[in-house]
């Protein structure tokens, strides 16, 4: 399988570009290579639990739990997000990470991240936070070579253990947040962490996306 499958729409030039392939793969631990590699690149990806790939309901996932680590999975892929700006994913939060705020440097963490990052080392992750409001919007790191935003989209405990599903203009959001034009994407990253709070955390991922206009 190639950096993304695209799935035709129709007859016209629409497209879908599929992020995941977890229905590909056997049950147990996600053998890492290409595509998917853990990141970032200089850290020794050595983990309690490793990632895996399990059957939720009779459908596949990918399975990030951690405890007092971070956890982080991705893959390269361009996303001209102009054309294709609609990410859709679903996720469902097993532990949320206690004390976890996303306003908090030193209680940044989250159960779920979906990081996309950008040419020009910018980037977004929309997140499920265990305690800042959803819409709260932080860039956390102060090195100007990498800039990153993080974005709450579900927050609480309210729907742990169950599928719920987002739909996120990330052309708008780029637009919004970095106030420039994005250039396409370069990696798909999905994350899980609890290392500042020193707790537990844990999700399942489910299909990812990129839909046209």
């Amino acid at each position: 399988m190639g950096l993304a499958t695209i799935l035709t729409l129709g007859a016209g030039p629409s497209r879908t570009l599929r992020v995941d392939d977890w229905d590909a793969r056997p049950p147990g631990p996600i053998v890492l290579g290409e595509p998917w590699r853990t990141y970032p690149f200089y850290a020794r990806a050595v983990f309690k639990e490793a990632p895996a790939i399990v059957l939720d309901g009779g459908r596949a996932a990918l399975r990030l739990t951690t405890d007092n680590e971070s956890m982080r999975l991705g893959r390269a892929m361009n996303v001209d997000v102009r054309a294709t700006p609609w990410l859709v994913w679903e996720w469902k939060p097993l532990v949320l990470p206690e004390g976890g705020d996303v306003r908090d440097r030193r209680r940044n963490d989250q159960a779920a991240r979906v990081m996309v990052v950008f040419g020009g080392m910018k980037a977004i992750a929309y997140v499920w936070d265990t305690s800042a409001p959803v819409g709260a919007e932080v860039q956390p790191d102060e090195l100007e070579i990498f800039q990153r935003v993080l974005i709450v989209v579900r927050s609480g405990p309210l729907g742990i253990g169950q599928w719920d599903r987002q739909r996120r203009d990330v052309y708008a959001d780029y637009r919004r947040v970095f106030g420039e034009e994005p250039r396409p994407t370069n990696w798909i990253g999905l994350e899980s962490h609890s290392n500042d709070t020193r707790a537990r955390s844990g999700a399942l991922f489910g299909p990812l996306h990129f839909e046209p206009r």
